[in-house]
């Protein structure tokens, strides 16, 4: 009689055992799905952020290889970028216009012969590189690439005259 309970009450234990296991991987599985479920709007709040992120990277004051502040780029109320391009002992560019692409930031310009002059800004570790990809003055030919050092996150725009 003693092994009939011994028995017994093993075989309600390793039923209880089961029982409980089972309901934990229930219980398991719902979590995973709710994190699933939460998981999914987060990533797409990292996308969003990451977006703002790449517009915050290219608006500051950059500096040449001398130390000096020869490129500013800001945010315009409508949307577009004012983009002032320095190139020590050659030119001084101002009126500089841009928008944000997949492929970074285009502008168009004015060179110093009164002409149309384009290209894009790519920053990548605080590190700007102006490529000229349109360009007709004989001193700036397109494929010509500067580079700047951001050193702050705000522009100080140049006076034009």
């Amino acid at each position: 009689m003693k092994k009939n309970c011994s028995i017994a009450l093993i075989v309600i234990l390793l039923m209880t055992t089961l029982w409980g296991c089972n309901v934990n991987t229930n219980d398991t599985t719902e979590v995973n799905q709710n994190t699933e479920k939460t998981t999914e709007p987060e990533e797409k709040v990292e996308l969003e952020e990451s977006a703002v992120l790449d517009e915050a990277a290219y608006i500051g004051e950059y500096l040449d290889e001398n130390g000096d502040a020869n490129l500013e780029i800001a945010k315009n109320d409508d949307g577009t970028y004012t983009v002032q391009i320095g190139i020590f002992r050659l030119t001084t560019i101002d009126d500089g216009v841009g928008e944000l692409t997949e492929e970074g930031l285009k502008f168009t310009a004015t060179d110093a012969a009164g002409n149309l002059i384009g290209g894009i800004i790519t920053v990548e570790d605080k590190i700007a590189t102006v490529t000229f990809t349109d360009s007709t003055w004989e001193y700036l030919p397109s494929g010509t690439a500067c580079q700047y050092t951001k050193s702050s996150d705000t522009p100080v725009l140049w006076e034009v005259y």
